[in-house]
């Protein structure tokens, strides 16, 4: 049987068979009919979607993309011809570079076509083509006859060349008491953060590339270490968390990082430093008369102090009576403001004239906030009897060394007071009477001490010869203190000592109508206040007339209130004593060189970039890299570098335009080559001295290695 289908597809021979017969003869005989098929059906682009792909990448062009049908052609007869090939890229064909310019609806559907986009800038392509059946003219498109070509379009997607910017990197500096009685520090999206336009918060990838030194980084969700990567999604949601290891008496450690994206894109990598202060007792044994009056303790804070802090204060009786032996205050709570290193918390020392015994109390230090407890938190005090008027203080203890830290205060006898001039008060410092008179042992611990002799002692003064006795005189362990009331116009020498004793001349700067203290201090009693003195201290702690600066270097404040005389050096006020210089050069290890309060080393066997150079003053020196605060400093400085460049510890690299010393000191003094840099050119975030000792702007990571110089503080 024929089938019209079949009729219709190929011309097919048909006959028919048949018989004649007159009734007497019959004859057999055959019809045949020949069909010719005509096609007349017009191919059809059924399909024509385009291409979509990534820049460098090979697309398929399959039956879902572009289609032709026909309902009288094969699909070996639909033919694409191609007009116009791609200009960003190649058509395949079973993989070989299309030759010809045409490829059927076979190959389509056998999934032998595809298209390769060359690379480079991305950029959108396409190829035109016209339908054929190979016996029509023309071709349907969306219902309409079409003999012109038709674009097929190739959309070629830009790969993400760009890896994530860091929009915020801050030093992270709360500390926190953790409910395990550890200290940690969070790391959120408020010292960290980086964006990129085409990539989600959680696949921002911040890889660890060196974890830190002197604690460890936990994730507060699963209670997991994290040593390898960690995303902006965990740092929006606070749940990095730095522990600090409480057996290092370190301030700060760093995290260097590279952020990346899953396309593989990476920055440069960064380093995040940590930064936290300790507190603790600056002594933790006393012993005190107990007509001593006020017994200021004194609390310091070491590390970054440039955020406020707390700490509780407990008081332990022991087996002195708050009340009847001594008063304290009702604040339990000391508070460090932003730039405070130290704190004084004043114990008033009942004086009841009763012989009885020693008594003892401890004042603890707890509950920091935003500070790490140091090892110094109990700070013990011993109140000795007056016996009748005289302490006596047991010397039982010497032989037991580090016992007991003596700051005993003893009343001698008084003298008269001197005539109030007005003027300047210029002192001749005396050192104390002779061995004869004064045994010490263990350095600066008086043994013997000759009453007499010091309630004869008086300054006479060099203008107009007058011999001015003291108003009262005290002494403790380590320091004669002289009262003189009012304010005099005077040359002071010691009327009982040679003149090859004379020492340095020191002028006072003091507030008028108040009693002058002038106090022989050692070095034991050395106290340095840096310029965080200028920000707002409480009565107890100095509160000097002026800023220092370079005027008034040289020039002394003695400071009543805790009996601390104190010398300007050009950049900051700092405790003097006659041994101070020999104890300060002392006081920098083997090659460092003291200046402006800090040890310097000039490192000539080392080079390296900026980021190299502050890594290895960290780690092999334990400093930084210099701040300079002077220009009679930076002077010294390029004079020890033998006048070659080097690094120093200036950058703007956490706010562009926005120079910070590493070691958190402030901007003081610049020596630019040209005016203020207000926005660096990128990369050029860190400083090198260079001819003359000019400051030059220069790229923290790249470039010609240099020498740098370390510094830390004294």
């Amino acid at each position: 049987m024929v089938t019209q289908e079949s009729m219709l597809k190929a011309a097919l021979p048909l006959f028919a068979r048949f018989i004649v017969s007159n009734g007497l003869w019959t004859k057999h005989g055959v019809f045949e009919i020949t069909l010719e098929t005509v096609d007349r059906a017009l191919p059809v682009v059924t399909r024509n979607k385009g291409l979509r792909l990534a820049e460098g990448a090979v697309g398929l062009l399959s039956p879902d993309l572009l289609q032709l049908t026909d309902p009288d052609t094969s699909a070996e007869n639909l033919t694409f011809l191609l007009v116009q090939l791609p200009q960003h890229g190649q058509l395949y064909l079973r993989g070989i570079v299309l030759l010809q310019h045409n490829f059927t609806q076979w190959d389509v559907d056998s999934r032998n076509v595809t298209y390769r986009h060359s690379g480079g800038n991305s950029q959108n392509d396409r190829f035109t083509f016209m339908a054929t059946d190979r016996t029509n003219q023309g071709f349907v498109v969306d219902g309409r006859v079409w003999e012109e070509p038709v674009p097929f379009t190739i959309q070629v997607e830009q790969l993400d060349k760009t890896a994530p910017q860091i929009t915020l990197l801050r030093s992270p500096s709360q500390v926190g008491l953790l409910k395990n009685g550890c200290y940690g520090i969070y790391i959120t999206s408020r010292v960290l953060m980086a964006s990129n336009p085409d990539t989600e918060d959680h696949q921002i990838i911040f890889k660890i590339l060196r974890g830190p030194l002197h604690g460890h980084l936990e994730n507060t969700t699963t209670g997991e270490f994290i040593h390898e990567k960690f995303s902006q999604k965990d740092l929006n949601s606070k749940t990095i968390l730095y522990i600090i290891n409480p057996s290092l008496e370190v301030n700060s450690d760093i995290v260097e990082f590279q952020i990346m994206d899953p396309t593989g894109n990476s920055a440069t990598p960064q380093i995040l430093e940590l930064k936290w202060s300790h507190i603790e007792w600056s002594q933790t044994e006393y012993e005190v008369c107990e007509s001593v009056g006020m017994l200021p303790l004194e609390v310091t804070r070491r590390g970054y102090a440039m955020d406020s802090a707390f700490v509780g204060v407990k008081v332990n009786q022991v087996s002195a009576a708050i009340g009847k032996d001594f008063t304290v205050t009702p604040s339990k709570l000391i508070q460090f403001d932003p730039g405070m290193s130290t704190k004084m918390w004043n114990i008033a020392i009942t004086y009841d004239g009763l012989e009885e015994d020693d008594e003892v109390f401890e004042v603890i230090l707890n509950s920091p906030v935003n500070a790490v407890l140091g090892t110094k938190t109990k700070a013990a005090v011993k109140i000795l009897d007056s016996k009748g008027g005289q302490c006596h203080p047991s010397y039982s203890k010497q032989s037991k060394p580090n016992t007991w830290e003596k700051d005993i205060w003893h009343p001698l006898h008084p003298g008269s007071s001197s005539p109030t001039t007005s003027g300047s008060l210029h002192l001749e410092r005396r050192h104390p009477p002779s061995s004869k008179q004064l045994a010490t042992t263990r350095g600066d611990s008086l043994q013997g001490f000759d009453s007499a002799a010091f309630s004869q002692r008086k300054l006479r003064t060099g203008m107009n010869g007058k011999a001015v006795r003291p108003s009262s005189v005290y002494r403790n362990r380590t320091d004669i203190i002289y009262n003189y009331h009012g304010i005099v116009s005077l040359k002071l020498e010691d009327d009982g000592a040679p003149p090859h004793r004379r020492k340095t001349k020191v002028s006072i700067i003091s507030q008028p109508q108040k009693t002058v203290k002038v106090a022989e201090l050692s070095g034991a009693d050395e106290v340095e206040s840096t310029t965080e003195s200028h920000f707002p201290r409480q009565d107890q702690l100095p509160l000097f007339p002026k800023n220092c600066t370079m005027e008034l270097k040289g020039l002394f404040h003695f400071e009543e209130s805790i009996q601390k005389l104190y010398q300007c050096n050009g950049i900051a006020w700092k405790a003097w004593s006659p041994q101070t210089k020999e104890v300060e050069d002392k006081s920098c290890p083997v090659g460092w060189h003291l200046h402006s309060g800090y040890c310097h080393t000039w490192i000539p066997e080392q080079k390296g970039t900026w980021t190299m150079a502050t890594r290895a003053c960290r780690e092999q020196h334990l400093g930084n890299l210099v701040t300079i605060f002077s220009r009679q400093h930076m002077q010294w400085l390029w004079d020890i570098s033998g006048r070659k460049p080097f690094w120093i510890g200036l950058n703007d690299r956490v706010h562009a335009g926005h120079w910070e010393w590493i070691g958190g000191e402030p901007v003081t003094f610049t020596n630019w080559r040209r005016e203020l840099p207000q926005h660096s050119k990128p990369g050029r975030n860190c400083v090198l001295v260079q001819r003359g000792g000019k400051w030059q702007t220069k790229n923290c990571m790249k470039g010609k290695p240099q020498n740098f110089m370390c510094s830390r503080k004294l």
